[in-house]
C-alpha cells in the first residue's frame, strides 16, 4: 500500500497540491454491468467527461473488463481527486481534478514495473497449483500451461517433477499485472527435459526448431513492409492520442489485391468511420477477420468466400496516412494478435539462426544451473 500511495502521490504532485494526510486511497474492482457512465454518476463526477469523448474513444472505454482492479483517491470531503482505471495491459483511464477545480479525463500509458526472475518449481500437486504456490503469480501459471499444452500430459504429472522458469514479472500498484512473459523454461521428468525458448513471438526447442501449430489463416495480401504491429498502446499519428492497435498494418501500393484469410461469410462490407472501406468475415469456430482502409470492396454482405479469394483492393480510405491494409482477427469480442494465428514459415538467415541458438545456449545454462542434481 505504501508503494501505491507513493505512485499516486507522484502523479498528483505534477498536477496540483496534494496532502496525503487528508486523502484516502480506495482499491476497487470493476463490477459486472458497470460502465464509465455509471462510475461517473456513482461518484458525482461530470457526465460530460464521457459525452465529450470521440466515438472511437467510447469504443475503447467499453473494453474495461469485469473484475479489473482500479484505484480512486478521495479528499476529506469524500470527493474524488483522481482515479486510475486500466483499459488493457498498456493503457489506463486517468480522471483527475486540475488546478482550476475542473475534472479532466485522459487515456494514458500504464506505468507498470518489470523484473526478470528465475525460479525452480517442484510439482507437488496439480501443475497450476504448484506454479502458484512457488511464484504467487497466477497469470504466469496460465502462460506456462499454454506453452506446454500439447507437449506434456497435465493429468499424468508426477510428484517430484520440476519446472524451471525464466520470466519477466510485470506489476502495477504492487499486483501481478497482465501477461507474464516466459523467456525460457523446461519441464523435467526423471532425466528428460522439455525445453521452450522465446524468440520474436514464438517458442523454440533446444535445437532451435519450432513446433508449427495448425492454422486456418493465411496472410491477407502481399506487402512491402509491416508499418504497424498489434499493440495495446499506440500513439495515433492523426488523432495524436493513445489508442490500442488491434491488428497488423501491411503497407503496399494502392490497388494491391486483398484476399480472404480463410473461408467464411461476409457479415459487413461498407464504410466504417476511421477504417474507411471495411470488410468483416465470419469464420468457423467463432473467429472473425477484418480488413480496413480499402480502395475498393469486391464482395457483398452475406456472400460466402473461400480462402485466398480476392475481396477488395488496398487503399488509404478513412483515417490513414498512406496506402496499407489494417488486418485484424478476433474471437468473440476479444482481439487476437494476428501474428499468433498466421504461421508464415520463412527460411531463417544464417545470422538470425545463430542469434536464436545463442539465446538458447545462454538461457539453457541459466536454467540447468538451477537444478544441478
Amino acid at each position: 500500500m505504501v508503494k501505491i500511495i507513493i505512485t499516486l502521490f507522484i502523479i498528483m504532485t505534477t498536477l496540483f497540491s496534494f496532502n496525503l494526510s487528508t486523502n484516502s486511497v480506495e482499491k476497487l474492482k470493476w463490477q459486472h454491468g458497470e460502465t464509465l457512465l455509471s462510475f461517473l454518476e456513482d461518484n458525482s463526477l461530470p457526465l460530460k467527461l464521457y459525452y465529450d469523448l470521440s466515438g472511437e474513444d467510447k469504443k475503447v472505454i467499453r473494453d474495461i473488463l469485469e473484475g479489473t482492479t482500479y484505484y480512486v483517491v478521495k479528499d476529506c470531503t469524500n470527493r474524488v481527486y483522481q482515479a486510475l482505471i486500466p483499459l488493457n495491459e498498456e493503457l489506463e483511464i486517468h480522471i483527475y481534478r486540475d488546478m482550476d477545480g475542473e475534472y479532466q479525463l485522459k487515456i494514458i500509458p500504464i506505468d507498470y514495473q518489470t523484473q526478470t526472475k528465475t525460479v525452480l518449481v517442484e510439482i507437488d500437486s496439480t501443475f497450476l497449483n504448484s506454479i502458484l504456490k512457488s511464484t504467487h503469480n497466477f497469470p504466469l501459471a496460465l502462460s506456462l500451461k499454454s506453452i506446454y499444452r500439447g507437449s506434456i500430459n497435465f493429468k499424468k504429472l508426477k510428484k517430484g517433477d520440476k519446472v524451471a522458469i525464466k520470466y519477466i514479472e510485470k506489476t502495477w500498484m504492487d499486483e501481478k499485472f497482465g501477461t507474464q512473459r516466459v523467456l525460457a523454461t523446461y519441464y523435467k521428468h526423471k532425466k528428460r527435459k522439455i525445453y521452450k525458448f522465446f524468440y520474436k513471438g514464438k517458442y523454440y526447442d533446444q535445437r532451435g526448431n519450432i513446433k508449427i501449430k495448425k492454422s486456418y489463416f493465411i496472410t491477407p495480401c502481399r506487402y512491402r513492409r509491416i508499418s504497424d504491429r498489434f499493440t495495446k498502446k499506440r500513439w495515433h499519428p492523426i488523432l495524436h492520442r493513445y489508442r490500442p492497435h488491434n491488428g497488423i498494418d501491411y503497407a503496399n501500393r494502392i490497388g494491391t489485391p486483398i484476399w480472404a484469410t480463410y473461408q467464411g461469410v461476409v457479415v459487413y462490407a461498407g464504410w466504417v468511420r476511421g477504417y474507411g472501406r471495411y470488410i468483416e468475415i465470419k469464420h468457423p469456430n467463432g473467429y472473425h477477420s477484418v480488413y480496413g482502409h480499402l480502395s475498393k470492396i469486391k464482395v457483398r454482405r452475406g456472400q460466402r468466400v473461400k480462402k485466398h479469394q480476392v475481396i477488395g483492393l488496398m487503399g488509404s480510405s478513412g483515417l490513414s496516412t498512406g496506402s496499407h491494409l489494417h488486418f485484424g482477427i478476433k474471437k468473440g469480442s476479444t482481439w487476437i494478435n494476428p501474428a499468433n494465428k498466421i504461421y508464415v514459415i520463412k527460411r531463417k538467415s544464417l545470422k538470425e539462426r545463430r542469434k536464436i541458438l545463442s539465446i538458447i545456449r545462454k538461457y539453457k545454462r541459466e536454467l540447468d544451473n538451477l537444478d544441478i542434481n
